[in-house]
């Protein structure tokens, strides 16, 4: 039975490696992309593994994305599978009360509220057929070596609604799972392509992300580390 997953943020990095990985097991995958001409030259160098389209998308506009989620679920009645991966680290040089108001509004909404409602659009089509929901997330724990303030203020909450509609799904036998992964240090533009001990690239990170949506192990409501781990924070 074939499947169609939509990836978000999908014209690079982890997102592109993901989709490619989805691609290489047999789904039909959409490229979620804002910018046409990336989402097209991905596209175009997707193809060769398998059914791929492109889906443009500004998960900051979330005005548009109930339309989107309609659209979507006519056109690809057996869409199973988002993963929400698009995401804007905000500036992670600043000091956390550097911040102005808009740029802590543009990060939250990117990382959380596009997400939140694109998530809740999808979910007729995702329990009519027994989907999935993956957010890709980062630890909301402040260390000293990684406390980058709107980045992680922004994916806190995504964590929280891994967890909460998790609870809700069981509590109300709704069909979805939902999970989030950590998928640690990944040498990305987004982080101007850091690299160090404990870093990835970005197809390590996607094969451990399709191998956990992929493994028919229920995760529902659970905030994964990279490892397998899951995360606490009792």
């Amino acid at each position: 039975m074939t499947k169609t997953a939509l990836v978000t943020g999908a014209n690079k990095g982890i997102g592109y490696e993901i989709a490619k990985n989805l691609l290489q097991k047999g789904y039909t995958v959409l490229i979620g992309a804002r910018d046409v001409a990336r989402g097209e030259k991905a596209v175009a160098s997707l193809t060769s593994f398998g059914d791929v389209h492109l889906q443009t998308i500004d998960v900051s506009k979330v005005e548009e994305l109930p339309q989107i989620a309609r659209e979507m679920t006519e056109n690809y009645p057996d869409f199973s599978l988002l993963v929400n991966n698009a995401g804007i680290p905000g500036d992670m040089s600043k000091s956390a009360w550097d911040f102005s108001i808009s740029e802590l509004q543009e990060t939250h909404l990117t990382d959380f509220i596009g997400p939140y409602e694109l998530s809740r659009s999808l979910l007729p089509i995702l329990e009519k057929n027994k989907g999935q929901i993956l957010n890709i997330t980062i630890p909301i724990e402040p260390v000293s070596f990684f406390h980058p303030f709107a980045y992680m203020s922004a994916k806190a909450p995504l964590n929280i609604l891994t967890k909460t509609w998790g609870i809700e799904f069981k509590e109300q036998q709704l069909p979805i799972e939902i999970f989030a992964l950590m998928p640690g240090g990944v040498t990305t533009d987004l982080n101007n392509n850091l690299t160090g001990p404990g870093f990835k690239t970005p197809q390590v990170a996607a094969e451990i992300a399709v191998n956990l949506i992929t493994d028919n192990v229920n995760r529902s409501g659970q905030v994964v580390n990279f490892d397998g781990t899951i995360a606490n924070y009792d």
